[in-house]
């Protein structure tokens, strides 16, 4: 009784600093045996495979139009996805649909050109940043149609061989709103292969693009990003694993936190009423 009564008085405190540390431990050093891989979707699957099946040379276009405010769901998914096509020796054209994601694109691509094993990039070479043009979407896409290079005034080597957007042989949309519906609206006039990256709670509402063909690819929210971590790894046999990976942990971890004290508050009322029935 003694025990329950205990339970009863939890303070609130010690709860709130177990799910705070279950949400903290799997990003810290020396914590990986709690950090373990998601199962994969067949939507992000989609675009692993479509990236795997390109030749050296051929050309992706990024089309970055995510800002600060999504960057823990985005950011992940980027960075495995840019690292697989440096890993493919693809050609990677980034564009800045707003001006707030110039940064982080910069940022992104500058710690993993850090990396030794991927040291040896060139910008204007083996990519690109191209900016951000005051184009609306659909302007833009009947541009690059006719002048791929002129649409965003950029020089260098990895323009080579393309001339319009039927060149580019992927375009990547990364975005947490509906800015890609242009795109995807065009894609049937056009013919491009388009895939999309979102955040979760947009994720419903491209779905039914992947079941009509209009998209060849989907990875929506922290899960996904996670799901293409866990393929690039699992591919190269490299730990590509970053904050996706850990994050779904934290959460998973956090959960049965959760859980484990929903369980236990039930288990000690029903013990309760079952005592004063007695």
């Amino acid at each position: 009784m003694r025990i329950l009564e205990k339970l009863k008085k939890l303070d609130r405190r010690i709860i709130y600093l177990l799910v705070f540390l279950s949400i903290l431990i799997p990003f810290l050093p020396g914590m990986d045996f709690l950090v373990f891989p998601v199962s994969t979707s067949k939507e992000t699957e989609t675009i692993f495979n479509y990236i795997e099946g390109l030749e050296k040379g051929d050309a992706i276009h990024v089309d970055w139009a995510f800002d600060p405010s999504v960057k823990a769901e985005l950011m992940p998914f980027f960075k495995a996805f840019f690292r697989h096509c440096m890993k493919k020796e693809l050609r990677v054209f980034i564009y800045y649909a707003t001006i707030n994601g110039i940064n982080l694109g910069k940022e992104a691509v500058a710690k993993i050109t850090s990396e030794n094993e991927f040291s040896h990039l060139k910008e204007g070479v083996d990519y690109i940043h191209m900016e951000w043009v005051p184009l609306q979407p659909g302007i833009m896409i009947f541009n690059m149609m006719t002048d791929y290079k002129n649409t965003f005034k950029k020089e260098g080597v990895i323009f080579e061989g393309i001339e319009t957007l039927n060149d580019i042989k992927y375009v990547l949309g990364l975005s947490g709103s509906g800015w890609h519906i242009t795109w995807i609206d065009m894609q049937i006039r056009f013919g491009y292969k388009m895939g999309l990256a979102v955040t979760a709670v947009m994720g419903p509402d491209f779905i039914p693009y992947t079941q009509t063909g209009q998209l060849y690819g989907l990875s929506y929210g922290l899960r996904g990003a996670a799901e293409y971590e866990l393929m690039v790894s699992e591919k190269y046999d490299r730990d590509y694993y970053d904050t996706a990976t850990r994050g779904m942990s934290s959460l998973t971890l956090s959960h049965l936190v959760i859980f484990g004290f929903v369980i236990i508050g039930n288990i000690v009322y029903f013990i309760e009423q079952k005592n004063r029935r007695i």
